[in-house]
């Protein structure tokens, strides 16, 4: 029963974060599709116009290419948060074991825990200091619902405390890859540490 508990506590969570992540980006590719419209509307009425030279025309061209150059990195960033959200509801019901950097998983925690870092006032700050060319082999997604409880756990921690900061940090030192979630919060009582 617990497990089944923590299991639909991280879904809730999960779906949360999906909402948050994913309303910016649509309203903004909403935005882009509103200013294309218009400028497909300028191009139209421009096409007979005498007083419109071959210039006009190019720069309204360049005009229209920004703007789907921004509908593409909105859709990249969406596409990103669908993998990581994917993975974390696969990782509720099966293991799979896979070769990944540290780059991909930090991304994976930070699509993830955005929201509740944005709700709980906090900062997190993610250096990863390891090259891409190091592989984990494992379960991305177990490893990414380990880092996001402690960050949860040390987000607990401030119980509050606006504008504290979270350090997530990853080194390879002496052929171990050591990846660590600091806070600065009060620690725990000396009754908790026993039990720990």
């Amino acid at each position: 029963m617990l497990v089944e508990k923590e299991r639909l506590a991280s879904l809730g969570q999960m779906i949360g974060g999906i909402a948050h992540n994913l309303k910016t980006p649509i309203f903004s590719v909403a935005g882009a599709v509103a200013g294309l419209e218009d400028l497909i509307n300028e191009y139209d009425s421009s096409i007979e116009d005498p007083n419109v030279n071959d210039q006009d025309m190019h720069e309204i061209a360049e005009d229209m290419k920004n703007w789907t150059k921004k509908i593409q990195s909105h859709i990249s960033y969406m596409s990103d948060v669908i993998t990581a959200v994917k993975g974390q509801a696969v990782a509720l019901s099966e293991t799979q074991l896979d070769d990944f950097n540290v780059e991909e998983l930090f991304k994976r925690v930070d699509i993830l825990m955005k929201h509740e870092i944005k709700q709980a006032l906090v900062n997190l700050n993610i250096k990863n200091n390891v090259s891409t060319k190091i592989t984990i082999h494992g379960n991305i997604n177990a490893l990414v619902q380990v880092i996001n409880n402690l960050i949860s756990n040390s987000i607990d921690a401030y119980n509050g405390w606006p504008n504290a900061d979270i350090d997530l940090t990853a080194e390879y030192k002496d052929k171990n890859l050591i990846i660590s979630v600091k806070d600065y919060g009060p620690g725990l009582p000396l009754s908790v540490k026993e039990k720990l």
